[in-house]
């Protein structure tokens, strides 16, 4: 049986403490009996991010010290929001979505120095970019067997991280806005582990205790949110003329004929999964959805093949077909002297860890939806949704995502089914407005509204923020200022 996780689904202003290089002075305990954070400084030379930034680890337990990356916003870090990034897998690391994908910085062919991206994120935002489940990238765990492989638990990590971050790492920042985003497998991340902190916020407000975080929207970058309504979304994509452009089917007749045949029973053991949110019943769901739909898109993920994160390219080399692991960024971040100045000489990374996401399939919650946290989301809290979805991507296909929005719970579901795909703009990094420029460049399709909106790239992947990082940056832009 193949699944989704056969593949790794990817998904301020602060006094500087320490000059480049140097760790912390000693610090009293933040929790009882255990060590104090670390912080550092870096500069351009580590990465070419156009304002400040720090690395730096906090220790969340005597065995979990979860490493992050800071950035302070290109513009007016003193008022912007902060946007936390969580990448996707699971077991992408923070690094992943610095240097190949929403970051301010890339690395060069060189493989030993970076240069500056426009249009980041940090554009107008100060970024927190995190290494979890911990136990990835460089944050540091004790014994793997104790890693996060539930949103539960992974949620709790986060909390506590972040209790610990916004009270004495940047304690400015418990006054800002926040932003949670993840791409990805990060569609479980964002919903599961903003419900934990909003939860744990409001249990918590009675003994006084909890974060003073405000969080005013997600942002789920090709976002992995229910197996079987991504699976049916295939159909779609390989079968029909989604886009309404004239395109052909990518398999023949017969084989879109099974494929159909199949949509029906992957939609109705999805709903029996939604419905319960048991772990074996949601996979054998995914494993029926697989055998009956996906298996028609997995055949042809191959050496010279579909490449399952972008549809314009062929496979290079399964399972992975491109170079996610590997290339001048994995030997940048693997350099002495990178490492030397991270604080973790001697350590052998990898921007992503295949271990940490056998694990979480291996556990089996990697197949369960996240539709219920979506529907409290909407239903319970303030915050606001953003999806955004490359038009490319084939293992988060625009289509399944449509599917899933239009038949999301949610108390303005029916409104929501109803609105037409409108066309968008933008120029300059920003969204334009009808009659403002001629040089404005379309960006796709979008529908919805403030509470809850997809926005559909053209000509992007998996990794979309890469892909068209002005397009992608404008409509962020325009959400976080909402």
């Amino acid at each position: 049986m193949r699944s989704y996780s056969d593949l790794t689904v990817f998904a301020l202003q602060a006094t500087s403490l320490f000059a480049l290089g140097r760790c912390a002075p000693s610090q009293k305990p933040l929790v009882a009996n255990l060590p104090t954070f670390n912080l550092r400084e870096q500069t351009d030379v580590l990465c070419d991010a156009g304002s400040r930034h720090w690395t730096g680890s906090v220790p969340i337990t005597n065995d979990k010290n979860l490493s992050f990356w800071y950035f302070e916003s290109r513009s007016h870090p003193q008022t912007d929001p902060v946007l936390l990034w969580m990448s996707g897998g699971p077991g992408a690391t923070g690094e992943f979505g610095i240097f190949k994908d929403s970051g301010p910085c890339q690395v060069n062919l060189d493989g030993n120095s970076t240069s500056k991206r426009p249009f980041s994120w940090t554009d107008k935002a100060n970024v927190l970019f995190i290494d979890q489940p911990v136990g990835v990238g460089f944050s540091e765990i004790s014994d793997r067997d104790l890693m996060a492989v539930t949103l539960e638990q992974g949620g709790r990590d986060l909390y506590a991280f972040l209790s610990i971050f916004t009270s004495r790492v940047f304690p400015d920042t418990a006054d800002k806005t926040w932003h949670i985003a993840g791409e990805s497998m990060g569609g479980h991340y964002v919903t599961g582990y903003t419900q934990y902190i909003i939860q744990q916020q409001r249990e918590r407000a009675i003994q006084s205790s909890a974060i003073p975080l405000d969080i005013a929207t997600a942002i789920i970058v090709d976002g992995y949110i229910d197996d079987s309504r991504s699976a049916a979304g295939f159909y779609d994509y390989l079968c029909l003329d989604w886009r309404g452009d004239g395109r052909k089917p990518l398999l023949d007749p017969e084989e879109c004929e099974s494929m159909v045949a199949g949509v029906p029973s992957c939609e109705k053991k999805g709903a029996l999964c939604r419905e319960t949110y048991d772990v074996e019943i949601c996979t054998l769901a995914s494993s029926h959805c697989n055998d009956t739909v996906a298996k028609f898109f997995w055949k042809n993920v191959k050496s010279g093949g579909w490449n399952p994160y972008d549809g314009r390219l062929t496979c290079e080399n399964p399972p992975l077909c491109s170079d996610l692991q590997g290339g001048p960024t994995r030997e940048f971040l693997n350099k002495p002297w990178v490492l030397e100045r991270l604080g973790y000489p001697g350590k052998s990374f990898s921007l992503i860890d295949m271990d940490a996401n056998q694990r979480w399939e291996e556990d089996g919650h990697l197949f369960l939806p996240t539709t219920r946290e979506l529907t409290w989301l909407l239903d319970e809290t303030h915050i606001r949704v953003l999806f955004i979805n490359g038009n490319d991507d084939m293992i988060i296909n625009s289509p399944g995502q449509i599917r899933m929005l239009d038949e999301q719970p949610w108390a303005r579901q029916a409104w929501y089914r109803q609105q037409a795909f409108e066309d968008w703009h933008y120029a300059d990094g920003e969204i334009a407005r009808e009659g403002l420029t001629d040089e404005k460049k379309k960006g796709g399709k979008w529908k919805g509204d403030n509470r809850l909106s997809l926005f559909l790239v053209d000509e992007a992947g998996h990794m979309a923020p890469w892909d068209q990082p002005e397009a992608v940056g404008a409509v962020v832009r325009a959400w976080i200022r909402s």
